[in-house]
């Protein structure tokens, strides 16, 4: 569903072309199993997942999966498992097992790459159950998206300018709005952008439109009656980012589209709780069956049991009350 920041993806690729081949001992993958001609591994392990991953681009044939690192749509080359829906992008498959991370509080610790069973990242705030780094000191987590933003200026569609990186930042995000105490901002005008703000997906899809929804920074039509969200039918701020399909003219608030979750995988299995058999995150059960717990219909993220004889039906935020504490996007018209 999701497309990584692109300006995010030059850079990371610009850093690794002027980097030393890949040290495939320092890097997430286990096991090479194969190599083809020019020494890229095609085949390999990785301590995420319990089968062989094949690499491969056809991103047309697999451009609707998930990669289950930085839980993103698959839009470069990837390793898939051809006995399960397992995918990963080969830049995150690549990534160090251990890294500093430049905006994480504690500065002389090493972040370690885990796959813990939920997480929320304590930069972009964001819960997810894909790959993090989590630092040995104090315990947060930083996901695969936000350990990407570089440490200098960082270049902006929707900006002319590089942007720059202000902790002691005081104003409003050009981008939803709201005010904030650090972003990315322009030292020769007044622009300036939150990180989560940063990160947010460049391509989504959404029921609302056939079509990939693309990220519009300003609303160039000038209209009133165009200034609407084709979702929530509620009033759209022109001078806010919004996602906007131009075959169908569709527009929509970044948060109609995104939801509260967009980056916790549906099918995978949920590790924690006390129920006795296994659960599987789900999304919009057919006929909004209620929930064990509190008796009201699910009709957003759940956990279905996997066994076949057992009913159990939960919703998240019962099953995890933290799960509500959602800051990001809440009590805005982003």
């Amino acid at each position: 569903m999701f497309l990584l920041c692109g300006a995010l993806w030059v850079l990371s690729s610009q850093e690794n072309e002027d980097e030393k081949p890949l040290d495939i001992h320092l890097s997430s993958i286990t096991n090479v199993i194969e190599r083809n001609d020019a020494g890229e591994a095609t085949i390999i392990e990785h301590f995420k997942h319990n089968h062989y991953l094949t690499l491969s681009d056809n991103i047309r044939e697999y451009g609707d999966k998930f990669c289950d690192g930085c839980m993103l749509l698959i839009s470069d080359s990837f390793y898939y498992c051809s006995e399960c829906g397992f995918f990963l992008h080969k830049a995150c498959a690549e990534l160090p097992k251990m890294k500093p991370i430049w905006h994480h509080g504690c500065q002389l610790a090493n972040l370690a790459l885990t796959s813990d069973n939920i997480f929320r990242c304590e930069l972009c705030d964001f819960l997810s159950n894909g790959l993090a780094y989590k630092c040995r000191v104090c315990g947060g987590h930083v996901c695969l998206r936000c350990q990407a933003l570089p440490p200098d200026a960082l270049s902006c569609p929707g900006h002319e300018h590089p942007l720059l990186f202000y902790y002691d930042f005081d104003g409003q995000c050009c981008a939803c709005g709201v005010h904030k105490m650090r972003a990315f901002s322009c030292k020769d005008c007044d622009y300036s952008v939150e990180p989560l703000c940063m990160l947010l997906p460049t391509r989504v899809s959404h029921k609302c439109d056939e079509h990939l929804l693309a990220l519009t920074y300003h609303d160039i039509n000038d209209y009133s009656k165009h200034h609407y969200c084709d979702i929530c039918e509620r009033e759209r701020d022109p001078k806010r980012w919004f996602y906007h399909c131009t075959t169908c003219d569709t527009s929509a608030h970044v948060k109609c589209v995104l939801g509260e979750y967009p980056f916790i995988k549906t099918g995978s299995i949920y590790k924690e709780g006390d129920h006795l058999h296994p659960l599987t995150f789900v999304k919009k059960i057919k006929h909004y069956p209620a929930c064990t717990k509190c008796g009201e219909p699910c009709e957003e993220l759940a956990l279905e049991c996997a066994e076949a004889e057992c009913n159990y039906l939960v919703h998240w935020k019962c099953m995890n009350p933290y799960a509500s504490e959602y800051g990001y996007l809440k009590g805005t018209d982003f």
